[in-house]
């Protein structure tokens, strides 16, 4: 069958349109957002500034994610020094009340956060890693201590309750190893006690 002139260059024509066609679909497609979402479910072991915790960390929809776990953390606190990071679960009544002590034990807790992660779709759509929710993120975090009769042996001594906010990131070591900091403020609720300090931890973590 041989072909007419007009028909070759109809044929080219039809052919040309269609390549065309493609290209702007694929350069349409390319073009669209990336979008990453949190794991459905999380279990970690981590070791924490002073400590270590075990948690689930479970996805409530693309970004969100609710945290929950126990954990162990070496608290401390002395009337010679700065009781800023030692002295997250100890709460005191009265600073001025006249005595020199230092008391210290490890104390476990038990704590819940929510986070919102903010940079999964970023980091996706530049082709990072985005396992185990490596992202930036924003949290609320409440904890629960249980400490002995040996921590807070002192009558000026009580147990402090913290809750507040935190920013922080997170980024993966490994397939299942990650390394996680953050800096917040937080509440300390104590008996005789409303203070408001500072919060920055570094965490090694292992996901399954």
């Amino acid at each position: 069958m041989k072909f007419l002139p007009h028909s070759k260059c109809l044929f080219g024509a039809a052919l040309l349109t269609l390549m065309a066609e493609m290209a702007s679909a694929q350069e349409l497609k390319s073009s669209e957002p990336l979008t990453a979402h949190v794991e459905r479910l999380l279990t970690t072991a981590a070791i924490n500034y002073r400590g270590l915790a075990i948690f689930q960390e479970r996805g409530l929809n693309g970004q969100a994610t609710l945290m929950y776990g126990a954990g162990a953390h070496y608290s401390t606190y002395s009337t010679s020094g700065p009781p800023l990071f030692g002295s997250r679960f100890i709460g005191v009544n009265d600073k001025y009340f006249g005595r020199n002590y230092r008391t210290s034990g490890l104390t476990p807790y038990l704590f819940a956060e929510y986070r919102y992660y903010t940079t999964l779709d970023k980091r996706a759509g530049r082709g990072r890693d985005t396992r185990a929710n490596a992202a930036n993120y924003f949290a609320l975090v409440g904890e629960v201590p249980f400490a002995t009769g040996d921590l807070i042996n002192v009558t000026n001594l009580s147990l402090a309750y913290p809750v507040g906010v935190k920013y922080g990131l997170r980024r993966p070591l490994g397939s299942q190893v990650y390394l996680e900091s953050s800096l917040g403020m937080m509440l300390k609720l104590s008996e005789g006690q409303r203070a408001l300090v500072p919060r920055l931890d570094v965490a090694l973590g292992w996901h399954k």
